[in-house]
């Protein structure tokens, strides 16, 4: 496809990556390697430069303590000494010089035409395609003493050294390149991986498609764990959504039906003002309990995803349980069921006041409606830990552990509870907006045993 297409090429991300790893690689090695070169031209020349000040010195040391002629045997004296020696009265006129055997026919002119060099300095000159350096070293009596050297053999090697680095860019790229193509190559694999993976879910509407984690890099194993549990929760989300649309569907269809028929039957009887008041009274309240259901479903839903607004508050729990046991008590007494309090006065939380009191009131409603008559619910709180613990308690028909992971699920409704009124969201409700104010809830129950619901909210 690339070659087909350069500008892809040149726009995907693995050239990009490679091109950059590779830049950067040539660059610092490079820089590295000029810094080696320096210290190594840096230590040619103080080598080769040291060896001529000691002997300058030695020279001048010599000639002081013996004279000119002891000065003359000492310089002619090694025949193989690669260095020249010149001295002169004055400037200009040259008392001895010595030249090694392959510079015989080096002209002294030179070394006078270049001039004479401050103490521990050096100056270059060239004759012919030939290049020197010397240093001098000038005596209390006038004359100059001089010694130079040929560089050439020095500058070869410098030159050789070069040219290994020179023919090393070219394996130095070849493995750049090839060492950023395979990092590349594993550094992108796990993209590559969640690529084909979300193009095989578009192509083919299978969202349970994952990732396979190979164990090998964390980094990229936690990546694709993430977008693994991602999809798991994406895969819950619409699933979840397709049972609650198919249980409103399923829910909707009994009061929508009766709906229309209580809407038909009172076309038919038109001058019947009293069945028309009927019909309309029954309209408006099964209208009300579609609103609270799809109300129901919607807080629901904003809890679980986080989109509730919470208005959250220092508040007392004790007031709030006394209003919602007050709230249902005529129809607890009414029912023959007594209820039971037992907290302390005094027990704060931060918390929603009326999403909390919209909790304890569906509790409480579902422990009278699945109590018997002469039964007994028993609520309290206490502070556990680093929050606060609210206990349901009634001696009911209980739940079958076969449905208690149920009761959660929005729209449920167990065997027992199809006798009685409700819209089956009022745990779902529960746990959702406990869960929202980062609590949990539990239950512990038995047929025939009753149940105990706890709930329980972080300070």
């Amino acid at each position: 496809m690339f070659l087909r297409n350069p500008r892809l090429l040149l726009k995907s991300s693995s050239f990009r990556l490679i091109t950059w790893y590779t830049l950067l690689f040539v660059l610092s090695s490079l820089a590295i390697n000029i810094y080696i070169y320096t210290v190594i031209s840096a230590y040619i020349y103080e080598q080769s430069r040291l060896e001529i000040t000691e002997d300058l010195y030695d020279l001048a040391e010599i000639y002081r303590e013996e004279g000119i002629e002891a000065l003359r045997t000492e310089i002619f004296e090694d025949e193989e000494d690669p260095f020249i020696f010149q001295l002169s009265e004055g400037r200009e006129n040259t008392v001895m010089l010595r030249t090694p055997k392959d510079r015989e026919d080096f002209d002294a002119g030179a070394l006078t035409q270049t001039g004479d060099a401050e103490e521990g300095e050096w100056l270059s000159f060239s004759q012919g395609d030939e290049e020197y350096e010397i240093t001098s070293l000038t005596f209390p009596d006038g004359y100059i003493l001089r010694i130079g050297q040929h560089i050439s053999g020095r500058e070869e090697l410098l030159s050789r050294i070069r040219n290994v680095y020179l023919y090393a860019v070219i394996p130095i790229i070849l493995i750049a390149y090839l060492s950023g193509l395979f990092i590349a190559d594993r550094a992108l694999n796990p993209v590559r991986q969640l690529i084909n993976t979300l193009d095989s879910i578009v192509t083919s509407a299978r969202i349970d498609l994952r990732v396979p984690v190979r164990q090998g890099d964390k980094l990229n194993d936690e990546l694709i764990s993430l977008f693994n549990t991602m999809l798991d929760k994406i895969e819950a989300l619409m699933k979840g959504m397709r049972n609650v649309l198919d249980n409103v569907a399923h829910d909707l269809r009994t009061p929508m039906t009766r709906l229309r028929g209580t809407a038909e039957v009172a076309l038919q009887s038109r001058d019947n003002e009293e069945a028309l008041r009927e019909a309309l009274i029954d309209c408006i309240e099964e209208s009300e309990r579609i609103l609270i259901m799809l109300n129901t479903l919607m807080d629901v839903s904003e809890a679980e995803t986080g989109a509730m607004k919470l208005e959250m508050e220092k508040i007392n729990v004790a007031p709030i349980i006394d209003d919602v046991v007050d709230l249902y008590g005529y129809v607890a007494e009414e029912k023959g069921i007594s209820i039971h309090k037992g907290f302390p006065e005094e027990l704060y939380l931060n918390a929603d006041r009326n999403r909390l009191r919209q909790v304890l009131a569906n509790l409480l409603d579902n422990a009278i409606k699945y109590t018997p008559a002469g039964g007994r619910i028993e609520i309290e709180a206490s502070r556990r830990e680093k929050g606060v613990e609210i206990t349901v308690k009634d001696t009911g028909l209980g739940i079958s552990e076969e449905e208690l992971d149920n009761i959660w699920e929005r729209l449920y409704r167990g065997d027992k509870s199809r006798s009685q009124r409700g819209l089956g969201l009022g745990l779902s409700l529960v746990k959702a907006i406990i869960g929202a104010h980062k609590g949990h809830v539990r239950v512990e129950s038995k047929p025939g045993a009753g149940s105990i619901f706890s709930v329980y909210l972080p300070i």
